[in-house]
């Protein structure tokens, strides 16, 4: 990881610190930035060159203890989790977690040598783990302060995150995320995590930036050549010829996470359903009898953005008919729309998510 002002930027940060990385031709210069627009990636020419992508076994490890501490209803891997029981309650006998997830809030920002960006497009576990107990000692003190500053760790804890040990102790709790809980289940998660980077480098190839970024994440768009990404943290990065990583995560739904030196996106992938030995979540006659059989299959479907077309081609149902649920659905609150282009794009809200997860949890 670069030195110096680097951060990982999560929804609900609110640290008014940004970085800056300065493009040789920048394309976008005083363009105005989209309304509730607050991290800008600003595309120049060299890095519209240098768009690429990397996953990182021990980023979704970070990911994984973070669901941990603050499960997501509503998501895949919250219903993984509960699969998951004998294996987490070893973890919690086995190793002590509280200086890792004392780090690990539902929002705001996390450490940023807890999660080195790969610097391959799949990245060592081995290696991840020796750059965080390498960290310059400084870096991370600096780091954590930013990290619980706000927050109110016990005294013992707040003593270990100070002491120089401190990145070896979190390298350790990561690496027992790892081994235990993430390990068994790699190569499924592996393959999700190709699948989407092959998905997107296809519509890279399609249509562009424009292709690859319309449904992202409801809370990414492009806007010219500024790529906009929604959380409270303001910052410009204007992209040069190291361009831009884009790190997709089977864990950081309904999230994305932000890094600004090296630039970093992570992004949830698609499929992640996968996760529990299906293409998508059962749904338990509850849910169906409650709002309907096709609005429940509906629902189930959103782990990721998905248009009225391709909602009606997986459940073989016309078009009008499926759009017809999806404005019922819109109503109740439990699915939200934004146009990208020629494309109107549908998601699970936080309710969606919510009622999905406790029809999932009852039935895992």
């Amino acid at each position: 990881m670069a030195k110096g002002a680097s951060a990982i930027r999560r929804e609900g940060d609110r640290s008014s610190e940004s970085a800056v990385s300065r493009a040789r031709m920048p394309l976008s210069m005083g363009r105005s930035q989209p309304e509730r627009c607050a991290v800008t990636f600003v595309f120049s020419i060299d890095a519209v060159l240098h768009v690429r992508f990397g996953a990182s076994p021990l980023g979704e490890a970070a990911q994984v203890a973070r669901a941990i501490g603050s499960p997501v209803r509503g998501t895949s891997h919250f219903a993984w989790l509960r699969q998951q029981r004998t294996a987490l309650q070893q973890l919690t006998r086995e190793h002590d977690l509280s200086l890792l997830l004392a780090l690990l809030p539902e929002r705001g920002y996390m450490p940023d040598f807890l999660t080195p960006p790969p610097a391959t497009a799949l990245a060592d576990v081995d290696e991840e783990l020796t750059r965080i107990r390498q960290v310059p000692k400084r870096e991370a003190r600096a780091q954590i302060e930013r990290a619980v500053a706000g927050r109110q760790p016990d005294g013992d804890t707040l003593r270990v995150l100070r002491s120089a040990d401190a990145p070896s102790r979190l390298a350790d709790a990561l690496a027992a995320v790892w081994t235990i809980l993430l390990e068994p289940a790699w190569p499924t998660v592996r393959e999700i995590l190709e699948r989407d980077v092959a998905y997107r480098a296809r519509r890279l190839a399609e249509g562009g930036l424009a292709r690859l970024f319309e449904d992202l994440a409801p809370v990414v768009s492009l806007h010219g050549h500024d790529l906009c990404v929604r959380q409270r943290t303001k910052a410009t990065i204007e992209l040069g010829e190291n361009g831009l990583l884009l790190s997709p995560s089977a864990f950081v739904a309904p999230r994305v996470a932000t890094m600004h030196e090296p630039p970093v996106l992570v992004y949830p992938a698609r499929g992640t359903a996968a996760l529990l030995g299906q293409e998508r979540a059962d749904i338990g006659p509850g849910l169906s009898r409650l709002i309907g059989p096709t609005r429940a299959e509906i629902l189930g479907l959103l782990d990721e953005p998905a248009t009225t077309t391709t909602l009606a081609h997986r459940l073989s149902r016309s078009p009008g008919n499926i759009a017809d649920h999806l404005a019922v659905l819109r109503r109740a609150g439990l699915v939200m729309r934004r146009r990208t282009g020629r494309q109107v794009l549908y998601w699970r809200t936080p309710l969606g998510q919510a009622t999905l997860g406790r029809e999932i949890s009852q039935a895992s």
